[in-house]
C-alpha cells in the first residue's frame, strides 16, 4: 500500500555515548564507533595510513588549511580527511533506508507496525519533510563518494579555503537568519560553521535530499549509481550551471575519484 501516510510527528533523537575520547553513535539498530580528533598540523594527516577496504572512522572537529601542499599532496590529504565522514554519513542513511524498506513491505502486506517502527517513520517523515513513503524513499538515499569528493574539492579548493579551515565548511554552504557563520570578505554574506567534518557532510546530504533544486538528481540516482551520469543533474548546485557540471566531470576523471566509490569503513568499528 503506497501513498500518503497520516503520521503523528514525534521527535526521536539517537543516543550518544562518549567513551574515552570515542563516540558510539546509535541510530536505529546500528552502532558506529567514531574517533573524534582535532587536526593540529598537516603532518598529522599526511602520515596517516589509508586502506580503502578498512577506512578508519575518524571525524575531525578542527582542521587546518591544506594550502601549503603540492596539488597531489593536497588531494591525498583532503581525501584522507574527508572520506571517513562521507562513508559514515552514507552508512547511517543507508541503514535507515533499509529499515524504511522493511516498513514499506509490512504496510504493503497489511501488517501492523510496531511502536518503534511508527516512531521511526514519524521521525524520518518529519526530518525529510514528506508523508509520502515513495517520496521519503527517494529522499532517504545516497550517491557515490566520487561525486561528494568532487563537489567538496571544488567548493573548498581541495581544503585550501578559509571557510574550510575556520569552520569545517567543506561544501561552500551559506547560512542565513540568526546564525553568525563566517563572514565572506567584502560581502555581508555568511557561510556556515560546523562542529565537525561529519556535520558538514550530513548537512550537505540533507540539502541534496530535501532541496527542490535536486529533485531530478534524486530521481536519477534511484536508477543509476554511475557518477558521470548523475552529475549532469547537479547543474542547480552552482550558478555556473553547465560549467559546474563540466568541472565535476573533469575532477572525477582527472583524479580518478571513482576508485573511492568502493571504499568502506573498517568493519571493526561497525557493530
Amino acid at each position: 500500500m503506497k501513498g500518503f501516510l497520516t503520521i503523528t510527528v514525534s521527535l526521536m533523537a539517537f543516543s550518544i555515548l562518549l567513551l574515552s575520547g570515542k563516540e558510539v553513535l546509535r541510530t536505529h539498530g546500528s552502532n558506529i564507533e567514531i574517533i573524534y580528533k582535532d587536526l593540529a598540523s598537516i603532518d598529522d594527516i599526511q602520515t596517516m595510513e589509508f586502506d580503502c577496504d578498512a577506512v578508519k572512522p575518524v571525524v575531525y572537529r578542527a582542521v587546518v588549511s591544506l594550502e601549503g601542499l603540492t596539488a597531489e599532496e593536497r588531494k591525498e590529504a583532503f581525501i584522507k580527511l574527508v572520506l571517513p565522514s562521507i562513508l559514515i554519513a552514507k552508512n547511517n542513511i543507508e541503514k535507515e533506508r533499509r529499515e524504511l524498506l522493511q516498513i514499506e513491505e509490512k504496510i504493503s502486506r497489511g501488517i501492523a507496525l510496531k511502536d518503534n517502527e511508527l516512531s521511526l517513520l514519524s521521525d524520518l517523515s518529519e526530518k525529510y519533510r514528506t508523508d509520502k513513503i515513495d517520496e521519503l524513499l527517494s529522499r532517504l538515499n545516497t550517491h557515490p563518494p566520487s561525486i561528494i569528493l568532487a563537489q567538496a574539492a571544488i567548493e573548498s579548493g581541495w581544503g585550501s579555503s578559509r571557510f574550510f579551515a575556520e569552520g569545517n565548511n567543506i561544501f561552500g554552504t551559506w547560512t542565513f537568519g540568526n546564525n553568525p557563520g563566517i563572514k565572506a570578505t567584502g560581502s555581508e554574506a555568511r557561510l556556515s560553521r560546523y562542529d565537525s567534518t561529519l556535520q558538514a557532510v550530513e548537512d550537505y546530504l540533507f540539502n541534496i535530499n530535501v532541496g527542490w533544486a535536486y529533485e531530478d538528481f534524486r530521481k536519477q540516482r534511484t536508477d543509476t549509481s554511475h557518477s558521470l551520469k548523475l552529475i549532469k543533474y547537479l547543474d542547480n548546485y552552482s550558478i555556473l550551471r553547465e560549467e559546474y557540471v563540466r568541472r565535476l566531470n573533469n575532477i572525477i576523471r582527472s583524479t580518478n575519484l571513482e576508485i573511492y566509490d568502493t571504499c568502506r569503513i573498517d568493519p571493526a568499528f561497525i557493530y
